[in-house]
């Protein structure tokens, strides 16, 4: 469960499930790596070239997802349009540093090449439907049943001088059913999230000692398509 989401395999999958979520992932694959976080990040747009009125702003998880919901390619103007860390702002000390037009507009022409090439995402708006964590706790059962779920957290923290603060813990089924019942698809990533076989640590010694947070986001994957309707 290691290997990038990119792959064949891994994008087949990404389509039995929301074009929502298919696009969070593939943008945080990207994006990640580069210390982006595409729901604080805009494409800002001038009003016209001799402004320097910003006639628009969107996150980049929004203009994502409008180009793959068009299923259509996107042709960006470096003169009206830029990537930065504050909205409606153009300002050159707001500009995006290791992410230029040109590299994000590749970004979303490739997440829309991989998301509707046949066999083409369902773009249908999908609510989850689930009644009790039972439900959830069965189906990561089914997946791993060699582990015991009840024994795996989902621990988030913030680092702060001190060292890492906790912000919130729950076991793995608690967690997932927390996020579907708020009709989200949860996906697990960066530096600030782990799972462990203690809950409310965050302490290297009690990481869980089979799953890591690629593999329960995996777990996700295969699970969500049997609550969606």
């Amino acid at each position: 469960m290691s290997g990038s989401f990119f792959s064949y395999s891994k994008v087949l999958r990404l389509k039995r499930i929301r074009a929502d979520f298919a696009v969070d992932v593939l943008l945080a694959e990207r994006l990640g790596k580069l210390g982006i976080n595409p729901y604080f990040t805009y494409l800002n747009t001038l009003v016209d070239l001799v402004g320097t009125g910003v006639g628009e702003s969107r996150t980049l998880f929004d203009e994502t997802l409008e180009w793959v919901e068009k299923e259509a390619m996107p042709n960006y103007d470096q003169g009206l349009n830029g990537i930065f860390d504050q909205r409606f702002s153009y300002e050159p000390k707001h500009r995006v540093k290791g992410l230029g037009l040109i590299k994000f507009e590749e970004i979303v022409i490739d997440i829309v090449r991989l998301l509707t090439s046949a066999p083409s995402i369902n773009l249908s708006k999908r609510e989850i439907n689930v009644s009790d964590i039972e439900q959830v706790h069965a189906a990561l059962k089914h997946q791993i049943p060699e582990i015991n779920i009840d024994n795996v957290y989902v621990t988030s923290f913030v680092m702060e001088p001190g060292g890492r603060r906790i912000t919130q813990s729950r076991s793995l089924a608690e967690d997932i059913f927390a996020h579907f019942q708020q009709n989200e698809i949860p996906y697990y990533h960066g530096e600030g999230v782990g799972v462990y076989s203690v809950a409310y640590s965050s302490r290297e010694f009690h990481l869980h000692p089979q799953l890591t947070i690629k593999d329960i986001s995996d777990l996700v994957i295969e699970i969500a398509p049997q609550f969606l309707i």
